[in-house]
């Protein structure tokens, strides 16, 4: 039973060495220059795109703005000319007929200048809008472009790592189908709170926090009784071959 039990610790020490090299490789591919590179790019098209869907809500609210002024001001247009029409007709009975028409063609007008005045405004205001649509589409355009070189420029940067991250991703997955369920939980538990899961012992110290072992607990390592844990950091004690003999 002890000997099954340090054949898989022996397997488990292997695993957490193909383990750790796939983490410096993670870390490599993460720091280097041609992806923090690439995600300026990518922030930068997400910061454009966005700006392009504000832009073009606000425009399509002021066309709605504006269609609904210009439809007044069409409406507000006909009934001048009807009552102009109706003024120059010659058919005005009274002074106070003349009256009541010439005011509301006053009334009229003025609406008429406000209208023609929010119109004006607008299409100010959608030629700047406009104006600020094209520049966010050229920096689109342009921004594309980088994003595609930067991108050619990360994967050839880490074509290599890539490969042998996989070429290692198979060795540890072969030796973790030789793992029991039990103490690969136990494993991935601890990786949770500590990068190296497995400490080798030296100089009678755990090899992770540098804690003093006790001389029953380095035994019972070195007898391979199960696995055995460092009181302080909790990280499973190891001994290899060379150094349980001793």
């Amino acid at each position: 039973m002890a000997v099954e039990q340090m054949g898989q610790l022996d397997y488990l020490w292997e695993y957490q060495k193909l383990d750790l090299k796939m983490d410096e490789l993670e870390s490599k591919k993460k720091n280097c220059s041609a992806r923090k590179e690439l995600y300026k790019c990518i922030k930068f098209l997400k910061d454009q795109q966005e700006s392009l869907l504000k832009l073009s809500d606000n425009v399509d609210k002021k066309n709605h703005i504006y269609n609904r002024i210009y439809n007044d001001f069409q409406k507000i247009s006909k009934t001048l000319k009807e009552e102009e029409e109706i003024l120059n007709s010659g058919n005005i009975k009274s002074f106070k007929q003349l009256d009541q028409i010439e005011k509301k063609l006053s009334d009229m007008q003025m609406k008429l200048d406000q209208k023609k005045e929010e119109l004006s405004d607008l299409l100010k205001e959608m030629d700047s809008l406009n104006k600020k649509l094209q520049g966010v589409t050229q920096r689109l355009r342009k921004g594309k472009k980088e994003y595609d070189k930067c991108k050619k420029e990360y994967d050839l940067a880490i074509k290599d790592v890539d490969a042998e991250y996989d070429e290692i991703k198979a060795k540890r997955d072969s030796i973790k189908q030789k793992l029991d369920d039990s103490l690969l939980k136990k494993y991935n538990a601890i990786k949770g709170n500590h990068r190296l899961v497995m400490a080798e012992i030296q100089q009678d110290r755990c090899g992770g926090c540098n804690m003093v072992l006790a001389s029953l607990v380095v035994q019972n390592v070195r007898d391979k009784a199960g696995v055995i844990e460092c009181e302080n950091c909790g990280r499973i004690l190891y001994l290899g071959p060379s150094t349980s003999a001793s």
